[in-house]
């Protein structure tokens, strides 16, 4: 699994305290350790990207078949049109384009933890 956020989200503030935030994101690291899993991040520097167009998820499955779920405040949708899922797929490799390396993405999110304590 390969998610990409924006900095600017791991240095907003969400609900509880701040050893909140830290624990948060801590964790989120720690996610981005594992094998299977990456967590790469999008610096701040960057004022624009694809990303910010809105959230979507890329599946594919066992047997090659691909689908995407693209979610906005009313509904969420399921797409399986090979010329919106090419589409999709471009915009994925523009943000994974923008984003840091694994290793840089996570070093960023436990400095960024940091400052919340």
């Amino acid at each position: 699994m390969i998610t990409v956020i924006d900095e600017v989200v791991l240095r907003r503030r969400v609900g509880g305290d701040r050893a909140v935030m830290a624990g948060h994101l801590t964790h989120l690291a720690d996610l981005g350790e594992r094998e299977h899993v990456q967590v790469r991040v999008i610096p701040a520097e960057n004022p624009w990207h694809t990303g910010l167009a809105g959230p979507f998820v890329l599946a594919r499955t066992p047997d090659g078949s691909e689908a995407a779920y693209l979610d906005n405040q009313l509904r969420g949708q399921v797409v399986t049109e090979r010329a919106d899922l090419a589409s999709l797929n471009a915009r994925w490799e523009s943000v994974t384009g923008e984003a840091l390396p694994r290793r840089p993405s996570i070093e960023l999110i436990r400095e960024v933890a940091t400052t919340w304590r």
